[in-house]
């Protein structure tokens, strides 16, 4: 922007400077009667040239032309006029030249209407130059505005509902992907790339905790320049002690300078089972990232992947499909006592030659997250269905497709063999007692 003001300021120097007026007139009366005077001096029997083969007092009007536009072209040939005719009229020899007067006269004023009109013609490009290049200032302005703000809505969006669906749904995808079962290399470096392409983290490490208070002091997984931390580090035992993520930001912003720390973030990975898996601790991120949205996500993301972990080293009764169910709605229950973030449990209850039909219907709607699966420890089979993410609008929209979707393919509605009960997830015990009571034992 500093380039365009400086063009700007170029732009509008350059037209012809603007001179005061009796300047301007001062300098008409000397230059002409400098020609005048000149031809007085050098040729007194025909001071105007009239005779000579070319008339220089016509020089000027024509400067004067050339140099203030018409209508002093105008005045400077009717002085030099003037004085031809007291010439003339004091000496009385001969009759008043008409023919060299009307040339006088034309040559200025042509001198001057070119002048005149070229003066317009670069006003108006120097309007139009101006215009340009104001509008191009307030475009430049707009668009670095329009960076930043994007870039902040980026920043904003991270902790936003749709990136942490996005977020769960890469996470489940590329861990579900790993060879080896619980915490090892492997998945701390792909848990550590999940966190660093949502979190920004710039140097940042996975450190395991054996029995919820051993932390391991080799890092399994690192980004950046990470270098090694104690685990006596003010904030890993804040974190240790608090369960929860911590940073300078927040719990420690009062004793800043009591506070000896390379920290900035420790991120515990805690089951929905209270188990501390690991710690993700953060040396360096991006200042617009160190806000609350960020650090909200990355704790949302560390207690699914620290269920991940633990799951596949738990046997639980059921399924595989109910275990999975149980698993994620305790996480969904700790996101929303935590977070506040939105889960629903839906169960549709149908007898068992409808039951394959609805169950496939209500497969082909799943969405990224969604968890079902099939009850028949009931006189009546069910299919149970979490939804995380998803409101009470969000169940109900999904009831509407699940209708269309069955009168498409089955010629009947929904409600014709299905009865319905839901729970909106708020508790860890509410959730516990609903599957108890709703799930039994599964097949």
């Amino acid at each position: 922007m500093q380039d365009t003001r400086a063009t700007t300021t170029v732009a509008q120097s350059g037209p012809a400077t603007e001179v005061h007026g009796w300047l301007k007139w001062l300098e008409v009366v000397l230059v002409s009667g400098l020609f005048l005077a000149a031809g007085f001096w050098l040729r007194p029997d025909d001071p105007l040239h009239v005779g000579n083969t070319f008339a220089w007092p016509v020089l000027a009007p024509l400067l004067i032309g050339l140099r203030y536009g018409f209508f002093p072209a105008l005045m400077s040939s009717l002085l030099v006029l003037l004085v031809a005719g007291w010439h003339y009229d004091k000496a009385a020899a001969t009759a008043y030249p008409w023919g060299w007067a009307a040339g006088m006269l034309a040559c200025g004023l042509l001198a001057g209407e070119f002048r005149d009109y070229w003066e317009r013609q670069l006003r108006r490009a120097n309007a139009v130059n101006e215009y340009s290049l104001q509008r191009l200032e307030e475009f430049t302005r707009n668009f670095y505005l329009m960076k930043v703000s994007h870039d902040r809505l980026e920043q904003q969006l991270a902790g936003s509902s749709g990136s942490l669906r996005e977020a769960l749904r890469r996470l489940y995808g590329e861990l579900s992907q790993t060879r080896s079962e619980g915490l090892n290399e492997e998945s701390a470096a792909l848990m550590l790339r999940v966190l660093a392409r949502y979190g920004q983290l710039q140097t940042a490490a996975i450190l395991a905790v054996e029995g919820n208070r051993n932390i391991q002091p080799k890092a399994l997984a690192t980004v950046g320049d990470y270098e090694a931390v104690s685990e006596s580090d003010p904030l890993i035992r804040y974190a240790m002690q608090e369960r929860t993520l911590v940073s300078v930001q927040t719990e420690f912003r009062k004793h800043l300078k009591k506070l000896d720390t390379d920290l900035l973030v420790v991120i515990p990975l805690i089951s929905s089972t209270d188990d501390l898996v690991a710690l993700c601790v953060v040396e360096s991120i991006p200042f617009f990232s160190f806000q609350n949205r960020t650090l909200r996500l990355m704790a949302i993301l560390a207690g699914h992947m620290a269920d991940m972990l633990c799951q596949r080293d738990q046997t639980m009764a059921g399924s595989h499909e109910w275990q999975s169910l149980c698993s994620q709605a305790r996480r969904a229950a700790r996101d929303a006592e935590a977070f506040g973030l939105p889960s629903v449990l839906l169960k549709l209850q149908v007898n068992e030659q409808d039951l394959a039909t609805l169950a496939d219907r209500m497969t082909g709607l799943l969405r990224g997250l969604d968890v079902i699966a099939v009850n028949r420890a009931n006189e009546s089979p069910s299919v149970v269905l979490l939804m995380p993410l998803t409101d009470e609008l969000g169940l109900a929209g999904y009831l509407h497709r699940l209708e269309l979707d069955i009168r498409e393919n089955a010629g009947r509605s929904l409600w014709d063999f299905a009865s319905q009960q839901s729970l909106v997830v708020k508790t860890e015990a509410q959730v516990a007692e609903w599957l108890s009571r709703e799930g039994g034992a599964i097949d």
